[in-house]
């Protein structure tokens, strides 16, 4: 290999169903595909004609094989992402209104460990993406995650992804906080971050939240704030802010992933911040449009 990886990324991958008539509770049609928060910005990078690779765990299971199919058909280079003999291939099943249940307790990728970076070349990486879902998989995972952003050298992206019914989601703060003093950026919901601030007032938002959260150690806060757009304060200290025209959302799940895909490629192409955020909406209201984390993402030409 000759030619540096625009971005790497560590994490979890699992088959999702996703209920298309109704709630999970009485859903009879489900969709099945797959979601992973750092896979679904590395396939929105990939489409958007960056180079990725992902590194990870998949079981040797049909479940494993289906992911893995589908991830190296989008051009992700998956040859740090070895085959688990002994261990199984996570599953989520969910609706498309926020219900969720994880099958993942004792996956392949809950054993993701710093080894499995050994031979990664993530120091030539331009950039390197985790989020806080790894950091909170399992001690193993959040060492992996930690190894990933102190071996960069190119921009290093976090997204706190803060999530439940995790090995360490009662730990949240006490394990995200360092990835968040060892990366760049950080993109964020409202919540997640104020939450990570331990601050209990909800009138705290956008820009007060990204001037605290630059005091922990990056160097550019996006707080992704909903229907309400997103707002970035760049490596100037000066806030901008985009609020899109309102869409139909049929499934914002992957939503916030797609923006950080379309809002960290406009940066590595040189772009800045104001038209950065305009990307990012543009390719998480594509993915909110449609079933599933990852099938509405912009494909090539498709993009503006």
């Amino acid at each position: 290999m000759t030619t540096p990886y625009d971005v790497i990324a560590v994490g979890e991958t699992m088959l999702s169903l996703v209920a298309t008539d109704g709630p999970l509770a009485s859903a009879t049609r489900f969709h099945v595909t797959h979601g992973g928060a750092e896979t679904n910005t590395l396939v929105g990078l990939a489409r958007l004609g960056f180079r990725t690779a992902w590194v990870s765990r998949l079981g040797s299971d049909v479940v494993g094989d289906r992911i893995h199919g589908a991830l190296a058909h989008e051009g992700i280079d998956l040859r740090w992402t070895p085959r688990d003999d002994h261990r199984s291939t996570g599953v989520m099943i969910r609706d498309t209104r926020g219900c969720v249940e994880y099958r993942r307790t004792g996956s392949a990728a809950s054993i993701m460990s710093p080894g499995d970076l050994k031979e990664v070349p993530i120091e030539s990486a331009r950039a390197v993406v985790v989020t806080g879902i790894t950091g909170l998989l399992g001690a193993e995972p959040h060492q992996a995650a930690l190894a990933l952003l102190e071996r960069a050298t190119g921009m290093r992206a976090v997204d706190p992804h803060l999530r439940p019914g995790l090995w360490g989601s009662d730990r949240g703060r006490e394990l995200v906080l360092p990835l968040i003093a060892n990366c760049d950026l950080v993109l964020g919901g409202e919540h997640e971050l104020r939450h990570l601030l331990d601050e209990d007032d909800v009138t705290v938002r956008g820009e007060s939240l990204a001037r605290r959260m630059l005091e922990l150690g990056p160097r550019e806060v996006v707080v992704k704030r909903g229907p309400d757009g997103a707002g970035a304060l760049d490596r100037d200290g000066r806030w901008r802010e985009h609020a899109p025209a309102p869409v139909p959302d049929v499934d914002p799940v992957g939503a916030g992933d797609a923006f950080n895909a379309g809002y960290l490629a406009a940066r590595l192409s040189g772009a800045d911040v104001p038209d950065a955020l305009v990307q990012g909406a543009h390719c998480g209201a594509a993915v909110a449009g449609a079933i599933g984390d990852t099938e509405g993402f912009p494909r090539p030409g498709e993009r503006r």
